[in-house]
């Protein structure tokens, strides 16, 4: 699959929904949609993921969001996403990458290993802090954050 991705302009509307996906939180969603960029990737001009990238430094930038609609998952498009956002955050000078996921999250803490993301630290009581409403995946509730890095 072919995909096009592209930076979303000031006048069109993110895909909440998909973001909501990967995190429940609108107003933390809202927050770093307002400080970063929304991307969004399509193919035959069907929406197909979204992603946000922020920087945290003039030297490392944050995936903030990615989330792929359920029928495209398993199909390459997450890891298709990840060297995109990694060639463009290199060609930008950035040096790190990170990526930041609940202590629950087995799944997408695999796929950033695959991805050659390294595990770079844990946020105690992270999700206890900053979401009013738990988090619960796999019938397990998030508490920590985990942070992986990626160099460029």
């Amino acid at each position: 699959m072919k995909l096009d991705i592209r930076k979303l302009g000031h006048s069109e509307k993110p895909p909440m929904d998909l973001l909501l996906k990967a995190d429940p939180s609108e107003a933390m969603i809202e927050k770093y949609l307002y400080a970063g960029d929304c991307y969004i990737a399509e193919s035959e001009e069907e929406l197909i993921g979204v992603f946000v990238l922020l920087p945290n430094t003039a030297h490392e930038i944050e995936l903030m969001n990615i989330s792929v609609l359920d029928k495209y998952q398993h199909q390459g498009v997450g890891k298709d996403i990840i060297k995109f956002v990694a060639r463009i955050a290199k060609l930008e000078g950035y040096e790190d990458l990170i990526v930041k996921t609940a202590d629950v999250s087995k799944d997408a803490q695999e796929f950033y290993k695959k991805m050659k993301f390294e595990y770079d630290f844990t946020v105690k009581g992270y999700f206890i802090q900053y979401y009013e409403e738990p988090i619960m995946e796999n019938g397990e509730q998030a508490i920590d954050q985990i942070v992986f890095r990626k160099k460029l």
